[in-house]
């Protein structure tokens, strides 16, 4: 068994389309793939959240199918690729256009960024996991980047 991070953004929990799960329930969550852009902003982060995935890429029309050991996602390619890839980024959820992925709930973290000042002028951003026993019904629009969802995965649930 081993566990997928995959990130509940907080506009989907503001949207309330995703559903009500807390630790331990079995559920299947639609994922995407976002690739980390040159130059983007990223922030440390917490334990446990690794942002390589190493996936099988299947052509799908436009876009990309990732098959990994466990889970499927869909990926916006920049270009045609197929075979066997490792990418940086991260498993979003995304109802709408997502691929179904079934798993386990072993862990729930809110996300929080928070800003304080080094020196005059100089701000630093952090980005804080609040350890959870359920998906938060609302979260804070301005700080709260949404819910890391530690999934367990693989055959031993019994789920296909």
């Amino acid at each position: 068994m081993r566990s997928l991070p995959i990130l509940l953004p907080a506009a989907v929990i503001r949207a309330r389309a995703c559903p009500l799960a807390s630790i331990r329930q079995i559920r299947t969550w639609r994922l995407r793939f976002v690739e980390h852009t040159a130059g983007a902003e990223r922030l440390p982060r917490p334990a446990g959240w690794s942002d390589v995935v190493a996936a099988r890429a299947v052509p799908r029309g436009p876009a990309v199918e990732l098959a990994g050991d466990g889970f499927r996602a869909v990926w916006d390619a920049p270009h045609a690729v197929e075979g066997p890839v490792r990418l940086r980024g991260e498993l979003v959820v995304d109802p709408l256009d997502g691929l179904e992925t079934t798993g386990r709930i072993h862990r729930l973290r809110l996300l929080t960024e928070t800003v304080r000042e080094r020196a005059p002028g100089e701000r630093v951003v952090a980005l804080t996991a609040r350890d959870l026993s359920a998906v938060p019904k609302t979260v804070d629009e301005g700080r709260d980047r949404g819910v890391l969802v530690d999934l367990e995965i693989g055959p031993e649930l019994g789920v296909a």
